[in-house]
């Protein structure tokens, strides 16, 4: 690709202004993140966003992150097959209040819904050891109570089939 010295739409000159020659495709790959602004022509762009395609224009901009990849190609009418698109690469600095901002935001986000979903966890993770902690303690009482029940149950079938040696005793007549 080369500087265009062509002039644009307006018979301006497009400073810092590169050419893509018709029937040609361009894979831009980013090392910083920038601004494509097209200045002249129609482009087809595939790789903007997962899965879409865009056709930018005279006049539209797009912010390109590190690392992304592009692929331009002319799209032009029928007809205008023959006019290179001229486009524009601008570096775009980081700005520290954005940095800031999101700092802000990210610190929010956590004051807002991290650290109460934890603490929220946190509380029904507890809720949930003691309604652990009183089912055993219900349970273990339950064994208690049958096995009490089923020892007064045993002394009273007991007591009823065999007689004791004072009931026998009582009976014969002799003293003990």
């Amino acid at each position: 690709m080369q500087p265009c010295a062509q002039p644009s739409v307006h018979r301006r000159a497009a400073a810092g202004c590169w050419r893509l020659p018709p029937g040609r495709a361009l894979s831009l790959k980013p090392r910083e993140s920038g601004v494509l602004r097209i200045a002249q022509g129609r482009v087809w762009l595939t790789g903007a966003a997962p899965a879409q395609d865009l056709v930018l224009q005279a006049g539209d901009a797009l912010a390109v992150a590190v690392g992304q990849h592009l692929v331009l190609e002319p799209w032009g009418w029928p007809g205008e097959c023959d006019a290179p698109v001229l486009f524009q690469w601008s570096h775009v600095a980081p700005q520290p209040h954005r940095h800031r901002a999101r700092t802000r935001a990210a610190r929010d986000w956590e004051l807002g819904v991290v650290q109460p979903l934890q603490e929220l966890v946190r509380g029904l993770a507890g809720a949930g050891r003691a309604v652990g902690a009183a089912a055993a303690q219900v349970m273990a009482a339950a064994g208690r109570l049958g096995v009490g029940l089923a020892g007064f149950a045993l002394g009273r079938v007991m007591a009823t089939a065999a007689p004791s040696e004072k009931e026998i005793c009582m009976k014969n007549g002799c003293s003990a």
